[in-house]
C-alpha cells in the first residue's frame, strides 16, 4: 500500500513538472497576410511606374501598329468598290502582314512585361521576408505563419501592419 501511495505521489509530481515545463515552452506565434502587405506597400506603386517607363517605347510602338491596322481596314472598306483586284490583293497582304507583326510583337511584349513583373515581385518578396524576420525578432516571435495557412487567429497575432511599417521606414 505504501508503494502505491509513493508511486502515485511520484506520478503526480512528475506530471506537475511536465505540465509546468510545457507552459514555459509555449511559443509566441504571429501571422502575416501577404496579400494585404503587398497591397499596402508604397514600393508597389513605384515599381509599377518604373516598369511602365521601361516598356513605354514598346507600348507606343504597339499603339502605332494597331493604328496602322485600323487605317488599312478603313481603307479596305472605304475603297473596296474602286480598287482593282490586284490592289485589293496587295492591301489584304499588307494588312495580314501588319496583323502578324503586331501579334508577334504583342506576344513578346506580354512575355517581357510578365518576366520583369515577376523579377520585381520576387525582389520585393525578399524585402518583405527580411521585414517579417526583423519584426519577429524584435518582438520575440518563435514562429510566423501566412494567414492563408491558419484557420483561426486572434487579431493581436497579426503582424501585417507592423511589417508594412517596417518596410515603409526602410529598415
Amino acid at each position: 500500500m505504501k508503494t502505491l501511495i509513493k508511486t502515485t505521489a511520484v506520478a503526480v509530481a512528475l506530471s506537475t513538472t511536465l505540465f509546468a515545463g510545457a507552459a514555459e515552452a509555449q511559443q509566441k506565434i504571429g501571422v502575416v497576410d501577404m496579400m494585404s502587405i503587398f497591397q499596402q506597400l508604397p514600393q508597389r506603386e513605384q515599381i509599377s511606374q518604373d516598369l511602365q517607363a521601361e516598356f513605354e517605347d514598346r507600348f507606343e510602338e504597339m499603339r502605332q501598329l494597331e493604328q496602322k491596322v485600323q487605317e488599312l481596314r478603313q481603307k479596305q472598306e472605304r475603297d473596296a468598290a474602286i480598287m482593282s483586284n490586284q490592289e485589293k490583293t496587295q492591301l489584304n497582304r499588307e494588312l495580314e502582314q501588319l496583323i502578324s507583326e503586331a501579334q508577334l510583337k504583342q506576344k513578346a511584349l506580354q512575355e517581357d512585361t510578365r518576366r520583369r513583373q515577376q523579377e520585381e515581385r520576387n525582389e520585393l518578396l525578399g524585402k518583405v521576408q527580411k521585414a517579417i524576420n526583423a519584426v519577429a525578432q524584435k518582438e520575440n516571435y518563435d514562429l510566423v505563419l501566412e494567414s492563408n495557412a491558419v484557420a483561426f487567429m486572434k487579431a493581436d497575432n497579426d503582424l501585417s501592419d507592423e511589417v508594412v511599417t517596417q518596410m515603409s521606414s526602410g529598415n
